[in-house]
């Protein structure tokens, strides 16, 4: 009888500490639940119309962000989420409802706001500029050969200068050329 009053504390512990862990187990699957609807379930609802997409560009060049708002084509209405990840394979999908994705992606170039200086395939410089968020195009032909330029310089070039505009790169040729 001793023996049991001695280990009646301990079998409390042990029950009181059994029942906080199953609490805490439960509070932990009623907030995975998110309103009731499991991330799993949630998953597998499929793109509706006028579904709005959210794109988030980094880029690392200028460290700058763009966030552009698309409505998602309408291909792709009643897709999941793993179809949308294998749509676009290259995004990182941050969030999926039926009614909005959101995304981003890390590019390593500069953003829209920047015109950059690197050379094209020839290696003749030219000015380019982000005109659609992803890419560079050509705005201005500088016919500089990249090897017209100081050592030091050629390879921070090759990978692109920006600068905010014309002025600035107009300032920036001109040190090189003294």
């Amino acid at each position: 009888m001793e023996t049991e009053n001695r280990d009646k504390p301990r079998r409390v512990a042990l029950t009181v500490l059994a029942a906080l862990l199953v609490a805490a187990a439960a509070l932990g699957t009623a907030l995975s639940l998110g309103g009731g609807v499991s991330a799993v379930s949630r998953s597998r609802e499929g793109v509706e119309d006028n579904c709005q997409l959210i794109q988030t560009l980094r880029y690392a060049r200028c460290g700058h962000e763009v966030v552009r708002r698309l409505q998602v084509d309408p291909e792709y209405k009643g897709c999941t989420l793993a179809q949308m990840q294998q749509a676009y394979p290259e995004w990182d999908i941050t969030s999926f409802s039926p009614a909005e994705i959101e995304m981003s992606r890390t590019l390593q170039i500069f953003c829209p706001e920047h015109l950059v200086v690197l050379p094209d395939g020839a290696g003749v410089l030219g000015v380019y500029e982000n005109k659609y968020g992803d890419g560079y195009a050509l705005r201005t032909q500088l016919d500089i050969p990249l090897t017209d330029l100081p050592e030091s310089v050629r390879e921070s070039v090759h990978l692109g200068v920006g600068f905010s505009d014309e002025g600035e790169i107009e300032s920036w040729l001109e040190t090189l050329e003294s």
